[in-house]
């Protein structure tokens, strides 16, 4: 397997997020209207809201890389994400990775930086969760 094949640098990776982005505000905003019309129309408590806006954003992810290993915003980049060991990915690797990558978008992007110095071209998040990207 010829490893520079699977190096996904954060630019794709950033552009196909950007993608998935706008899908997920259409996502937020259904959660969010459900929410409201089960409540009455009430607004919910902050903490609630934002409760359902990471449950819906996991969900969203953990739907798609489960079903077939690719969000929508990564299938137009032709990106797919699979297990180091080779094996189907699991809720516990997703669920690592979803919290890593908030992490990462809290600092601004910068530990994508360590796909340049690994080997393997693989990123924080990857290496938590024990997941990486490839170009398919």
């Amino acid at each position: 397997m010829n490893e520079k094949a699977y190096k996904v640098f954060p630019l794709k990776r950033i552009t196909a997020g950007i993608y998935d982005f706008f899908l997920l505000l259409g996502v937020w905003f259904a959660v969010g209207s459900i929410a409201l019309w089960l409540n009455g129309g009430e607004t919910l408590n902050p903490w609630l809201g934002l409760s359902l806006v990471i449950l819906s954003s996991w969900g969203f992810f953990a739907y798609f890389w489960l079903k077939g290993n690719k969000t929508l915003g990564m299938a137009v980049w032709n990106i797919e994400i699979y297990s180091l060991n080779g094996e189907k990915i699991t809720i516990k690797q997703i669920s690592i990775r979803f919290l890593v990558n908030i992490l990462i978008l809290f600092l601004a992007g910068l530990p994508l930086i360590q796909i340049y110095f690994s080997q393997k071209g693989l990123a924080i998040n990857d290496t938590l969760s024990k997941t990486a990207l490839k170009i398919i």
